[in-house]
């Protein structure tokens, strides 16, 4: 664990710069697999992820430049992605170990916005990572029930 200093835009330019990481790794497991419905999971998770990266563009054009340049400090725990990238992951895989694989990643993401809301911070920088920090929740039934309709087929 350290203590980081950063601005808000650090920040989200490291969460877009997480989500593009698993565009690929997601695309470029579905080219490994074999099972049709993992495929199917994985190429929806790599999408899923696309448009992550869309919404944390627009918002970073919305939000002001005062809550983009706010400093402040917070201990994370670094979101390590050298497990995933180096697990036993190929055309073998199961649907249950990509949707343990999401569930591990967005857990990452949603103790990062967490650890961020416990700073003593403007209320209009909290109300951001509040806003991605819900998104991320809305984001993960959202991501059960396209499993499981997947999962169904």
């Amino acid at each position: 664990m350290m203590t980081t200093v950063q601005t808000a835009k650090d920040v989200i330019e490291q969460t877009r710069a997480f989500h593009s990481r698993l565009v690929s790794f997601y695309k470029d497991l579905s080219y490994q697999v074999d099972k049709e419905r993992v495929k199917m999971l994985l190429e929806y998770m790599s999408r899923h992820h696309e448009n992550l990266v869309a919404v944390m563009d627009e918002y970073e054009s919305r939000v002001s430049e005062h809550v983009l340049n706010t400093w402040f400090m917070y201990v994370n725990k670094e979101c390590d992605l050298s497990p995933f990238f180096s697990a036993d992951l190929g055309p073998e895989m199961t649907a249950q170990q990509v949707m343990k694989l999401a569930v591990d990643l967005d857990k990452c993401l949603l103790e990062t916005y967490e650890a961020m809301l416990q700073n003593d911070i403007p209320d209009d920088v909290s109300a951001v990572f509040q806003g991605f920090l819900d998104m991320e929740n809305r984001e993960k039934i959202k991501l059960a029930k396209s499993a499981l309709k997947i999962e169904t087929l």
